[in-house]
């Protein structure tokens, strides 16, 4: 393979859905779940090590800022979304696998990445809220707030970084009337 900066091409991001669209699928699945474990682990590790809850949520956050903004590649990171459904998938698992199924049959439909993203991150969150709502305890790791608490504002701390990073990308995609752009690169 020869050597290419992934942060010099396409949507100029490090993360999994630029791999893919630069370098192809198995190069993408290595990204995602080097992603996705990095995020897994860094919420597992301290709770097994019986770290207070609030100290595990509070790494869940920085992991997603140090995913972001690694120091190792001059603070241009990924957007998050994959370390961000490592994280889910530790804290909430069973909702976590529950959610990725509607994501995964709009991508496979719509061929829009974001799309089955922000499907499946909005189906995580109602349903944390509802098993929080209604006492089901055995859709999220443990009954209790946390697992909300956790989940929607890295969500939507995730959605606000990525939104942030492709304005640019956006905007150009309006005014060419195309949102392959906005998502895929130029």
């Amino acid at each position: 393979m020869k050597q290419l900066d992934i942060r010099d091409v396409g949507s100029k991001n490090a993360g999994t859905l630029n791999t893919y669209s630069q370098l192809g699928p198995w190069w993408a699945l290595l990204v995602f779940v080097f992603d996705a474990g990095k995020g897994a682990l860094a919420v597992l590790l301290p709770s097994w090590i019986g770290v207070a809850d609030w100290a595990v949520y509070v790494t869940g956050v920085l992991v997603i800022v140090g995913h972001n903004w690694t120091v190792l590649m001059k603070f241009r990171g990924g957007k998050g979304a994959a370390s961000l459904m490592g994280i889910c998938l530790a804290t909430v698992p069973v909702a976590g696998m529950l959610a990725v199924i509607p994501g995964v049959i709009l991508l496979y439909f719509s061929k829009n990445a974001i799309a089955g993203l922000v499907l499946g991150f909005a189906t995580l969150n109602i349903l944390v809220l509802a098993a929080w709502i209604l006492g089901v305890d055995w859709l999220v790791a443990s009954p209790g707030w946390e697992q909300f608490v956790l989940c929607l504002p890295l969500t939507l701390f995730v959605a606000a970084v990525y939104g942030i990073t492709i304005r640019d990308q956006l905007l150009r995609a309006i005014r060419q009337r195309s949102l392959r752009h906005a998502f895929y690169g130029p």
